[in-house]
């Protein structure tokens, strides 16, 4: 962590130094221009003009019908020229392209003998309505990411329907998603985590073990973002729910770039906000690009980094501690029915900083425009994050010792009497970090109006979640509270006790993965007519992983009981597709299919619900033939049960011979090698105009996905090797090979995977209207139903006696993946929005949803299914853990540029060149499973309420965006303050389950106040402030933009 904090602030005087230097904004993955260009005078078709994009080598000559088409296309605003000779050139200025959207530009030229300048018009305002839309989608422009009041692109996309972020400390994750994960989990549609696919320059950079991203692309990296949750073209595959595709920036003819800097605690002290202060926001980034001088433009670069370090959480804790001499304490000799007694860990009080969220990451990107068809681009993302969250187990690593907090030897007793205070003293808390790299290299080539593209790319990522102490990765879990700095643990009665230190209380995961995904993909697109484009592709997929974790359960002290967690595997996936984009005036069609191959690779039980296969070491005594083999005595007659248990004992196994030997051929039929997947996934979208302005859109869709490795490749023992790998001994293997047999022991609280699971699908159909109300009004609504089958789900296994034990007794009973799981989701979604016009507008937009499942995500499912009550584990459908029936999002923009309004006192002035952004989210809470105690105050299955039937409070967020620019010569420095939940909105991201609330205090099973001084409003008995969600925050900012 000490070498991540040095390369971290190295990197940010770096960045500062190349960006104090003169810095044009790019573009990247492509859409496309067309238009018609005529004749000012007759209106007839000019043809044979030129039509190019400034500053680029793209271009087009038009038709006999004066159409031209110019694909390929990176997103951006460009300049576009029609000219032709014996007319006047006429550019063509602010023309918005946007990645796989048709812009249309049609020019009127004007006869001339004369050589003219050309005449410069305004483009036709960007429509608030693509014409042509088949699906929902949000587009995102460099310029909206940076004037919003967030700092990630995750936020800006939380502000768009369909977009959840996932809050830290919930139950809608499990705890092994939090941690392994650096950055918050994302849900779009009510799916679970993993089902949406993320690209960057049009390569997938999902974890394929987990689903989340491999890199994290800064703000000011990214060009266009498009954010689609309906339609998806079958070029996408690899996602159930959406797909996010980051375009990043590229090299212009001309030098440009920004640099920013932003900090809470500067502004904490201003306004005596201690939150800012422990939170400690330190963010710095900046992009540059250009041509590379020498070149002629040709070659051209954009670089990006970013550093950003703050704490992980900041939480208030009330002013109501321990003390021993508390009148309402047991020892203070006052106890009443009404008062429950005080916890002896609530010791900390008022605003506290707790653990580090960092994230490090620099994008380069070079651009070689090799002739005016041919151009090739090399990419490269690399970024490094580290997470230490929030965890209430280790309350007292995050705040010391807790006799720190106590001033007299009565307290420090009374304190220290608590085994868990005992046990906690000297805990490390596992800390997570990953690193990722991905590499594209493009090759572009033009053929008229054709275009091929072939990428090749590369992602790698490792991630590490341990203990870290003094800079150190210590392995974990660990036992024992006499934690030293010397790493001695001394201990009288465990072997091995005086060598390590105590590092975990509870259930916790240690180790990590890395693998390293090697992409190449072939994409050619024709406008094959002037009303038909086609598209084909083919793309391969290679990953090689590796997985080696440590899962410590069960007890709170001591010695962990712990389970090994081994696999290598190097699956692939193929994939084809063709898609065809029709357009005239009165319709426009997509459509095609994509068909998808895949093998996981490696061995599994060949029924996944009974090892034995059906046939087990008492069939074969009764003569049974498996793989070819037969036990029989010299006389070809079978031995029957009775003979092989009577056989002599063998020394080693201490087992009757025979018995064994009938195990070894039972066991020849149980495994067998992954089966390949395919799919076939048909898609069509529609767009019919209404009027000029307006139209209704339709598309229907089947979409596949590759389940999670992380689960696929979970406890089968594939790619380990027996009596090498600390995960099975020599002897249990696989027929036939080295490999250790699945680990389905009653101790692994892990259940099994399979390598057999076939691809999940989802059916979509979605309905939608657009129009331009007026020239600055928009509205869409669109109603979409999504429909989720064959998701991984865990079940019971259905294992025959076996007499052989072959793997965990006589009969062995686990929990296994299958393709059983199900979700349902279906909503409306409704948009207004007004153009940025006098200085203001808005983006309103409105979803009304409900999410449905069978089962929790496998790894949470069985979390709960091994540490809840058994009547809170989901046998039937009901809500989906992220479901929110409403949420409302409200952005409003005010810009004053040079046309400063008239204000008393020349007040106006004053707003020159500013921007002030308000952002306003209101979402109902998610659901959660109510609990009351009996009698006595005991929790019990008869009372859990039926699942997730209990709603959290609605959440609400008003945040601001404050600008204010100068300019100096060719150079514009900017001064900002971002606001987030100004008005301290207490919102519950978790709540008591017998009370259904977070921040009003608690009463226990019995309705007792729960706290010192009896005063329910103000007190807990423990504090959790972690149920609360991120609280008021300003920072501080200053932009250098050249």
């Amino acid at each position: 962590m000490r070498l991540l904090g040095r390369r971290r602030w190295l990197f940010a005087t770096v960045l500062g130094v190349a960006l104090a230097a003169p810095i044009t904004a790019a573009k990247a993955q492509t859409g496309k221009i067309t238009g018609v260009v005529t004749d000012t005078e007759t209106g007839k078709p000019v043809e044979g003009a030129a039509v190019v994009v400034q500053g680029t080598t793209l271009g087009a000559n038009t038709n006999s019908a004066g159409r031209y088409f110019i694909i390929q296309v990176p997103p951006g605003t460009y300049t576009v020229q029609a000219r032709r000779l014996g007319y006047q050139s006429v550019n063509a200025t602010n023309v918005v392209v946007t990645i796989d959207q048709t812009t249309e530009q049609n020019f009127k030229l004007r006869s001339s003998n004369q050589t003219l300048a050309a005449v410069t018009v305004q483009a036709e305002e960007v429509p608030l309505v693509q014409r042509g839309q088949v699906g929902s989608q949000s587009v995102i422009t460099a310029d909206q990411i940076q004037s919003l009041p967030v700092t990630t692109i995750a936020g800006v996309l939380a502000l768009q329907q369909g977009f959840t972020q996932v809050p830290d400390n919930t139950n809608i994750v499990s705890l092994a998603e939090e941690q392994r994960s650096t950055t918050p989990a994302i849900r779009v549609r009510g799916s679970r985590g993993g089902s949406t696919l993320s690209m960057v320059d049009g390569i997938p950079i999902n974890n394929p073990l987990f689903g989340n991203d491999a890199v994290s692309v800064n703000g000011l990296a990214v060009q266009q973002t498009v954010f689609q949750r309906g339609h998806m073209d079958p070029m996408y595959g690899n996602a159930l729910s959406g797909v996010i595709n980051n375009a990043l920036r590229e090299g212009g003819s001309e030098v440009s770039g920004s640099i920013d800097y932003r900090n809470s605690g500067l502004t904490g002290r201003l306004f005596n906000s201690p939150q800012d202060i422990v939170n400690n926001t330190q963010l710095i980034r900046g992009y540059l690009s250009g041509p590379v001088p020498g070149t002629g433009s040709k070659l051209r670069y954009a670089v990006s980094g970013q550093v950003n370090s703050q704490a992980a959480r900041a939480l208030q804790f009330d002013n109501d501690v321990f003390t021993v001499n508390n009148p309402n304490n047991a020892f203070g000799g006052i106890i009443t029915d009404n008062v429950l007694l005080p916890n002896r860990r609530d010791l900390a009080a008022g605003w506290q900083g707790f653990g580090v969220s960092q994230n490090t990451n620099f994008v380069g990107k070079l651009t070689w425009l090799a002739t005016d068809n041919t151009t090739l681009k090399f990419t490269a993302v690399t970024g490094e994050r580290t997470r230490r969250n929030y965890d209430r187990r280790y309350y007292f690593q995050y705040r010391g010792d807790p006799l720190s907090f106590v001033n007299n030897r009565a307290d420090s007793l009374f304190v220290l009497d608590d085994a868990g205070n005992r046990q906690s003293r000297d805990m490390i808390q596992p800390a997570v970090r990953d690193q990722g790299n991905v590499y594209v290299g493009t090759f572009s080539q033009r053929f008229g109006r054709s275009n091929l593209d072939i990428r090749v790319a590369q992602t790698s990522f490792e991630r590490l979640t341990c203990p870290v102490f003094q800079g150190t990765c210590i392995p974990g879990p660990f036992f024992r509270q006499n934690f030293s700095q010397n790493f001695l643990s001394p201990s009288p009665t465990v072997a091995g006790g005086d060598r390590v230190p105590y590092g975990g209380i509870a259930d916790g995961t240690y180790g990590g993965e890395e693998y390293t995904s090697r992409t190449v993909r072939v994409d050619f697109k024709s406008q094959i007519t002037d009303h038909n484009e086609l598209g084909v592709g083919v793309q391969y997929i290679g990953h090689d992983l590796r997985y080696n974790d440590l899962l410590a359960f069960g007890t709170n002290s001591g010695i962990q009981p712990t389970t090994t967690q081994i696999y290598r595997a190097k699956p692939y996936e193929a994939a084809a597709y063709v898609q065809s984009k029709i357009e005239y005036d009165f319709i426009t069609i997509q459509l095609g299919g994509r068909f998808d191959y895949g093998v996981a690779r490696g061995r599994g039980f060949t029924d996944p619900f009974d090892p034995s296969n059906g046939t087990t070491a008492r069939q074969v005594c009764d003569g049974a033939t498996v793989g070819g083999q037969r036990l029989v005595n010299a006389q070809g007659q079978p031995f029957g049960v009775n003979g092989c248990l009577s056989s002599p004992i063998d020394r080693n196994t201490q087992r009757p011979v025979l018995l064994d030997s009938a195990t070894r051929i039972a066991q020849l039929d149980d495994f067998s090698e992954a089966k390949a997947r395919t799919a076939f996934s048909p898609r069509v979208g529609v767009s019919f105009p209404l009027t000029e302005r307006s139209q209704v859109f339709f598309n229907a869709g089947r979409y596949t996905m590759v389940p999670l490795y992380g689960n696929v490749y979970r406890n089968t023992g594939i790619g380990t090797v027996a009596g090498v790998d600390a995960y099975c001994a020599a002897n249990q293997v696989k027929p036939g090979s080295t490999e250790c047999v699945p680990n389905i022991q009653a101790n692994n609280p892990g259940f099994a995977g399979n390598p057999n699971l076939l691809l999940e699908q989802a059916k979509q159909y979605e309905v939608g209207y657009s129009a331009e109300l007026s020239r600055d009004y928009g509205i869409q609504v669109a109603v979409f139903n999504r429909s989720e089958t064959g998701l991984s789900g865990i079940r019971p296994s259905r294992a025959v006696q076996d007499i052989g034990s072959t793997y965990d007794g006589a009969s062995p009973f686990y929990q296994v993946l299958v393709n059983g799981d199900f979700l349902t989701s279906r909503g409306l979604e409704i948009q207004f929005n007004r153009r940025l016009r006098n200085r203001w507008g808005y983006d309103i937009n409105y979803g009304l949803s409900r999410a449905t499942t069978n089962s929790r995500p496998p790894e949470r499912a069985n979390e709960v299914g091994r540490r809840e009550a058994a009547s809170r584990q989901q046998l039937f459908e009901a809500v989906a853990d992220v479901n929110q029936p409403q949420r409302l999002n409200v952005q409003m923009f005010f810009q004053v540029r040079e046309d400063i309004p008239q204000l008393p006192f020349d007040l106006g002035r004053l707003t020159k060149n500013s921007r002030l952004t308000v952002t306003y989210q209101v979402a109902s809470g998610f659901p959660y499973t109510p609990i009351r105690g009996d009698a006595f105050g005991l929790q019990a299955a008869a009372n859990v309420a039926d699942i997730n039937t209990g709603n959290m409070p609605a959440t609400q967020d008003l945040s601001a965006f404050i600008n204010k620019q100068f300019r100096i010569g060719n150079m514009a420095y900017s001064a900002f303050f971002q606001m987030n939940n100004l008005l301290d909105r207490r919102n519950c991201v978790q709540v008591f389950v017998n009370n259904g609330t977070c921040d009003a205090g608690l009463r226990d099973f019995t309705n007792r106040s729960v706290g010192n001084t009896g005063d329910a409003s103000t007190s807990t008995a423990f504090d959790q402030p972690e149920f609360i969600g991120a609280r008021r925050s300003i920072a501080a900012g200053i932009t250098i933009t050249f």
